[in-house]
């Protein structure tokens, strides 16, 4: 599906024509086509790729996300097909207290949230790393742009659109759009399930958030609370 034909049906599945929506619905569509596809592949780590990844010498800290700009979380890290082991903090620190002004060819590395890595020991020359990567998709802005998420989960963009559309609705116009949430979250629970299969086959570092052991009903019912406060505070003034 292209990003004019998911659009199109967002807008038609919330009572509104195509041809002639609503003033600012269209970029408010379209954000919201953006940010389900954005959310897919957070939760679902689908989208991944290879890139090569340059460790200064000497160097214990980086912070990847100024080269490599779409980057969610790595994979695997080898250099010269040989695998650099993951670990946390507290493991390099438990291993060597002096691990981040150690010299000797890289072993370990950390990760801290999405733009901070460490590398153990520190090199002495400059060296070239095979990073594996989960990604986050290019932002979508042409009617013939075509999502990178695999192509049966276009439909979800289409839920996830009416669902943030309808928010705005008041309390009831979100009841009526969180189905269309459940349906999105049920098949990218799928999609999870899916890729954490081929990750543990492939043996990567990371694996995607489980979502069948998230508390979504809990979820929506603070979403729903919050909406109908904002819907009293907004009548009341």
């Amino acid at each position: 599906m292209t990003t004019a034909e998911i659009r199109d049906r967002i807008i038609t599945d919330v009572d509104e024509d195509p041809a002639a929506p609503t003033t600012g619905l269209v970029t408010e569509v379209l954000a919201a086509i953006n940010e389900g596809q954005q959310l897919a592949a957070l939760l679902t780590l689908c989208l991944e790729k290879t890139v090569s990844f340059t460790v200064t010498a000497a160097t214990c800290f980086f912070t990847p996300r100024s080269t490599l700009t779409d980057l969610i979380v790595p994979l695997r890290i080898t250099v010269g097909g040989i695998r650099i082991r993951p670990g946390t903090i507290a493991d390099l620190e438990a291993e060597n207290s002096a691990w981040q002004a150690t010299a000797d060819a890289t072993t370990r590395y950390a990760v801290l949230g999405c733009n901070l890595m460490a590398f153990t020991p520190q090199a002495v020359l400059n060296w070239t790393a095979a990073i594996t990567l989960a990604y986050s998709p290019a932002t979508l802005s042409a009617d013939g742009d075509i999502p990178a998420i695999p192509e049966a989960y276009h439909q979800n963009l289409v839920d996830y659109g009416v669902y943030r559309v309808r928010m705005k609705e008041g309390a009831q116009g979100l009841e009526r759009g969180l189905g269309r949430l459940n349906t999105y979250l049920d098949d990218m629970t799928r999609l999870g399930n899916f890729v954490r299969t081929k990750s543990l086959a492939a043996r990567y570092d990371v694996q995607p958030f489980e979502l069948q052991n998230f508390d979504r009903s809990r979820m929506i019912s603070e979403v729903l609370k919050w909406q109908r406060k904002q819907s009293q505070l907004t009548a009341a003034t």
